[in-house]
């Protein structure tokens, strides 16, 4: 993840390992990304294993081509809602414009 400006406290104290985000609060994330002018990137997603452990799933959505950032943070809240289920988390993947 490149970040260059850190999320709000209160919203990264949500994370439920490092920098991922059951779905309500990867939608926060995506929020504070594109209200913050923060260039969106992509989304990682990982399965908790029914023995505590996490597997990164194959399945991500890389934007890194994509020009326009309302539609990359759009095209991420659908792939969130797409994916969601018992026991994923989202990483959302950014990097500061430097604007």
């Amino acid at each position: 993840m490149v970040v260059s400006k850190e999320l709000p406290e209160n919203l990264a104290a949500k994370a439920q390992r490092r920098n991922w985000y059951a779905r309500a609060e990867a939608d926060k994330v995506l929020d504070w990304i594109e209200d913050s002018g923060q260039r969106f990137l992509g989304v990682d997603v990982a399965q908790k294993q029914e023995d505590g452990t996490w597997m990164l799933l194959l399945d991500n959505l890389d934007l890194s081509r994509q020009t326009e950032n309302f539609e990359a943070v759009r095209r991420g809240r659908q792939f969130v809602a797409e994916y969601d289920g018992k026991g994923r988390m989202f990483a959302p993947v950014w990097q500061d414009r430097g604007e």
